[in-house]
């Protein structure tokens, strides 16, 4: 990492943000040969990548396209120290469907169940009894008719990879700054010449804004409309009980519930994280209110003693908010539009952070000219083109599920 005042006259690529796309972007092209500057504005991982609750799963109902990525993506993290050199939090949780039959979120965990499957992906399925006795610690568990389980899942934590990232760019050559603002991309006769920032002028060839939800600012400068919303989510990290963590000591599995907006993991070092997942409270990412509102603690809180009774008496030791960068159909974008050399890579929609190395790679074959597979799987780019929303402002449609 260097200071800002220590920026180079030119570079092959700018990259803007210092998140997990931007560092994972960043050390994908520095992998492949090119001369990469990253700009952040604040420190990295300052905006949604250190707020995100990094978890990894497969589970995709029948979007074959993001199990493809989520897989190639856990591999790489489960490898992130040999390819990086650093260090990341890993842990593994399964993450569970459960459902009724007939009706869409039936339909769904069993589309995902299949494509799983097709993939040989660890996954199974338990019905009646089983429930119960898979997760006990779910009052009415055995209520649903079944439960898909995405074996294989796990978490992270965004912090650790975008420094990592960073980490392994810039042993590759690249340079990071950080406190460094892009004002602005500067062009002439229709293609990038450089970036100015709030420390000097940069020229280049070639522009990757991946700078959440700064990002459409960035993109007025040069014509572009790029449709993400900002959305503010509320989380909160208990502390259950101590006989519920000696009872349940894998505490509980990765779920969102039917007809639920929240989700809950465990977290690290014992604790439970539980989040709203609403995508429905716009907000300025410059100015919002970091502390949950009294109200969602409280409704948060009472939903999930109501569902697993032994965190009913469960302490709050921590709370935070994060933002979103939102599509019309939370789907991601990952395109050149607008002057030769300007690339996007955002809107992610509070699902990007499990596909963050395969968005990197992708993104970096992009600006190379080159298309990537993953263990031999070809991406339809295509799918998260901007032009998606030329013809219908809901671009691909609305998920049915996402976390």
């Amino acid at each position: 990492m260097t200071a800002s005042d220590d920026l180079p006259a030119e570079t092959d690529v700018v990259v803007v943000g210092g998140g997990v796309m931007g560092t994972a972007t960043a050390f994908f092209l520095s992998r492949a040969g090119e001369d990469v500057v990253l700009f952040e504005r604040d420190r990295l991982a300052a905006g949604s990548t250190g707020d995100s609750s990094a978890i990894l799963r497969h589970h995709y109902g029948d979007e074959a396209i993001y199990t493809d990525l989520a897989r190639w993506s856990h591999e790489f993290y489960r490898r992130f120290e040999a390819e990086t050199g650093a260090p990341i939090a890993h842990a593994e949780s399964p993450l569970v469907r459960f459902a009724d039959e007939g009706t869409p979120g039936g339909a769904y965990a069993m589309a995902g169940y299949e494509v799983l499957s097709d993939r040989d992906l660890p996954v199974s399925r338990y019905d009646g009894a089983q429930l119960r006795e898979r997760y006990p610690m779910y009052d009415g568990a055995a209520a649903y008719d079944f439960a898909v389980s995405d074996d294989a899942a796990a978490y992270s934590d965004g912090s650790d990879v975008a420094q990592g990232f960073a980490r392994g760019a810039t042993d590759r050559g690249a340079s990071v700054h950080t406190g460094v603002a892009v004002e602005s991309i500067e062009t002439d006769a229709g293609r990038v010449t450089g970036v100015r920032t709030d420390a000097g002028t940069v020229a280049c060839e070639s522009v990757v804004v991946a700078a959440g939800p700064w990002t459409p600012e960035l993109a007025e400068t040069v014509g572009v409309d790029v449709p993400i919303e900002p959305v503010r989510e509320q989380i909160l990290l208990l502390d259950p009980p101590a006989d519920y963590a000696e009872r349940y000591p894998d505490l509980t599995p990765t779920t969102s519930l039917p007809g639920g907006q929240w989700y809950v993991r465990p977290d690290v070092g014992g604790g439970v994280l539980v989040a709203t997942h609403r995508h429905d409270e716009p907000t300025d990412p410059d100015e919002y209110d970091d502390s949950p509102d009294e109200e969602t603690v409280l409704e948060l809180v009472e939903t999930l003693a109501e569902h697993v009774p032994g965190l009913a008496d469960a302490g709050i030791k921590g709370s935070y908010c994060g933002v979103y960068s939102t599509t019309p159909d939370h789907d991601f974008v990952i395109d050149a539009a607008g002057p030769a050399g300007c690339f996007w890579c955002c809107g992610f929609s509070g699902h990007g952070f499990k596909h963050g190395p395969a968005v990197g790679k992708l993104t970096a074959g992009m600006v190379c000219g080159e298309d990537p597979t993953f263990d031999g799987v070809e991406i339809d780019r295509s799918y998260f083109s901007l032009d998606r929303f030329d013809d219908t402002p809901d671009g691909n449609g609305r998920p049915d599920d996402y976390i």
